[in-house]
């Protein structure tokens, strides 16, 4: 005979008491997990840029760093005192930068006085920074980096996703919204119709670039020099390019063939010193004709590789607007006639290309041929 020690069975309350009590900690656990993906997803949405040229900030509070253009879209981040956190990423031209390890960061604009941030190579312009302006690489295609940086902008200044326009009335058969019934007077019958509203003005951003010349004016070569011709009011431009009070602009026009003639293709016209930066080989020995701000007249010293000891050599910005920093060689030859340039004096050279890049500050190196 066979002997076992039996045992209660388990109540089934007491089970049901014990999934009871674990429960409401189930249901805790995953509330907080729900709140946490939802914070999440609020804290990295995309943010639209709501005005052109809204200030951008390293700080809440701090110095203006460049502005944005409209219609941008950027990450969202956190929120404090009427400003929020976005992640400022783009394209920018390489040459226009240099290396910096300065809080943090790795690069910074070096052209002055801002360079464009880009949506691709030679793309769509996202902002324009700041010479100086600190930022970290995190891509690189040709000449063009792939930038990063958080930034701070006006909270009111952005468009949030869950910021939509209230929606229309349900169209009518013939494709137009139709019109809501008046609603009844107390006395049953129809009240009397409203007002027409008032017609809605179209607020849709105009093209900045395109412009309409105010009154007759004077056209310069450079900023601050002689005039050159006149625009008559009513001429529709195109801004190109802008250097503080000044804007460089385009427009068309005919004129009598026979009153024009071939440019000398010898001569290069239109260059920037931002092409020379990126290609300095390719333009080395050729010549060009700059007009640029004249500073000083400068004696290269042992600190200046480019330049044998001694050499006398014009510190000037340019060319016209970009007002970055120039070298231009002077031979022997025409030191007499430079002397006598008064600082701050735009004047046009026709100068050939030593070096694209200098070694330390990625300046355009000139030697000069002609000075009117």
């Amino acid at each position: 005979m066979t002997f076992v020690q039996e045992r209660p069975a388990q109540s089934s309350l007491a089970m049901r008491h014990l999934k009871a009590a674990r429960a409401p900690r189930l249901i805790l656990l995953i509330s907080l997990f729900a709140a946490s993906l939802v914070g999440f997803a609020h804290a990295q949405q995309t943010a639209t840029i709501a005005r052109e040229g809204e200030p951008l900030l390293g700080e809440v509070g701090g110095a203006r760093l460049g502005q944005l253009a409209l219609g941008g879209r950027f990450q969202a981040g956190t929120s404090r005192a009427g400003y929020t956190q976005i992640t400022l990423e783009g394209w920018i031209f390489k040459p226009s930068t240099g290396a910096a390890r300065k809080d943090g960061h790795t690069l910074a604009v070096r052209r002055a006085p801002v360079e464009n941030l880009r949506d691709a190579p030679n793309g769509k312009t996202l902002a324009q920074l700041v010479q100086g302006f600190l930022l970290d690489e995190v891509d690189h295609r040709g000449q063009w980096l792939k930038v990063r940086r958080l930034v701070w902008v006006k909270s009111d200044g952005l468009q949030l996703p869950g910021q939509v326009v209230a929606a229309a009335p349900p169209a009518a058969p013939d494709g137009r919204a139709a019109p809501s019934p008046p609603p009844a007077a107390p006395n049953g019958r129809a009240a009397p119709a409203p007002p027409p509203a008032a017609t809605v003005p179209d607020t849709t951003p105009a093209d900045p670039r395109r412009a309409v010349v105010r009154r007759r004016m004077n056209l310069y070569r450079a900023p601050d020099s002689a005039a050159v011709g006149q625009l008559e009011a009513g001429t529709p431009v195109r801004i190109t390019e802008r250097a503080g009070p000044w804007v460089r602009i385009e427009t068309q026009a005919w004129v009598r063939e026979n009153e024009i003639r071939p440019s000398d293709n010898s001569i290069l016209t239109g260059l920037t010193a931002s092409e020379l930066r990126g290609a300095p080989d390719e333009f080395k020995g050729k010549l060009l004709r700059w007009t640029i701000q004249f500073l000083s007249l400068q004696t290269a010293d042992e600190l200046r590789p480019d330049f044998q000891p001694g050499q006398k050599y014009i510190l000037a910005r340019g060319p016209a607007p970009e007002y970055a920093f120039v070298y231009v060689i002077v031979p022997a030859d025409k030191l007499l006639d430079v002397q006598k340039i008064e600082p701050l004096a735009s004047i046009t050279v026709v100068a050939r290309v030593v070096n694209g890049r200098s070694t330390y500050l990625a300046n355009p190196i000139l030697e000069l041929v002609e000075l009117p």
